[in-house]
């Protein structure tokens, strides 16, 4: 479920202690659980302080094994509760083994994530898009298990400011003028609230092809502990813009998809579009901060070429809501701070 790490396990430069005692300890694991381990590969890890491995087993089968400091031990009581919920309706990983001592065991959906399969298999995006889009609509129709709290307008408005920060003060080294600076802040807080204000429903946070893999017809799901309420088209809007789809997502695609994200909601698809627009419009320039202050800190290079067509969604989705009569009022002079102070970054 986790890319392989391009580090010591297969350097030959020697295991940490601790990573020894990890392996060892999810080998004993495996075996208490009835499988039969051969090896343990280390796993790249992700955004929280959890370590993934593969497991392998006898026979050719493969298992994850997950290690949670105690600093994420909530993380893993929210990743056991999220998937309980879930796996009444939605594919996700079967917990094999949990030592409740921070180890896991759990199901292998395989190397493959969506996003390699929308890579290597172009003419099968559409279809796998569509599945992803009926899970989406899947858990948006749960009820919220209460685990996070949801999306609010102070959030959003956070994240938005955040990504001020990182594209101007820290990527560009130019921080705004008061003039630019009060522009930003009114369209941010207003798109902030115009969101919240929308339909709410149960979403995965992070719904994107790197958290999708194929299963069979079905597409699984991992990493949804931070399951939450929040505007019901966010999960879609995940799902079709980002930074592995940005380059082929095509209008007509995005339409589909959110036609099957609709009928499986059994809501109106242009009354959705109209509220997806405002929301990854909030979701494109919170990701363009993110790319940002990756890059002005020194570990983001694989960034640099996703932030300038993030920055073209944000300003296209600006300029479509200038367009419109009825639009927001604000967006048309954040659009023109944009055009000039971020022009070098593509």
């Amino acid at each position: 479920m986790r890319r392989e790490a391009d580090a010591a396990s297969g350097s030959g430069l020697p295991r940490p202690p601790r990573a020894r005692t990890d392996e060892a300890a999810l080998e004993a694991l495996a075996r208490d659980a009835g499988l039969s381990p051969i090896g343990v590969a280390p796993l790249a890890g992700d955004a929280g302080r959890r370590r993934y491995s593969r497991v392998a087993l006898a026979g050719g089968g493969t298992a994850i094994g997950v290690v949670y400091p105690p600093e994420e031990d909530d993380s893993r009581r929210r990743w056991n509760a999220a998937r309980e919920l879930l796996s009444g309706r939605v594919r996700v990983p079967a917990l094999v083994a949990d030592d409740g001592e921070g180890r896991q065991i759990v199901e292998d959906f395989g190397t493959e994530d969506l996003a390699e399969r929308f890579s290597s298999k172009p003419e099968e995006r559409g279809p796998w898009l569509w599945r992803c889009a009926a899970v989406a609509a899947r858990i948006a129709g749960m009820d919220d298990p209460g685990l996070n709290p949801a999306f609010d307008a102070a959030l959003f408005h956070r994240e938005l400011d955040l990504a001020r920060e990182a594209v101007f003060d820290m990527l560009l080294e130019s921080p705004l003028p008061p003039d630019a600076r009060r522009a930003h802040d009114r369209w941010a807080e207003g798109l902030a609230s115009e969101v919240a204000a929308h339909p709410y429903a149960l979403c995965h946070r992070d719904y994107h092809a790197n958290n999708l893999f194929p299963a069979g017809d079905d597409a699984g799901v991992i990493d949804f502990q931070d399951l939450r309420r929040g505007p019901d088209t966010y999960d879609v809007a995940s799902l079709m813009w980002e930074r592995t789809t940005l380059s082929w997502m095509s209008p007509g695609a995005a339409r589909d998809t959110l036609e099957a994200f609709a009928a499986a909601r059994r809501q109106d698809a242009d009354s959705l579009s109209q509220r997806l627009s405002r929301v990854l419009l909030q979701r494109a320039w919170k990701v363009c901060g993110t790319f940002a202050r990756a890059i002005a800190c020194g570990r983001g290079d694989a960034y640099r070429r996703y932030l300038p067509a993030e920055l073209t969604l944000v300003r296209r989705l600006l300029a479509e809501a200038e367009a419109d009569p009825g639009g927001a009022g604000n967006d048309g002079a954040f659009a023109a701070v944009l055009r000039e102070r971020a022009a070098a970054l593509g």
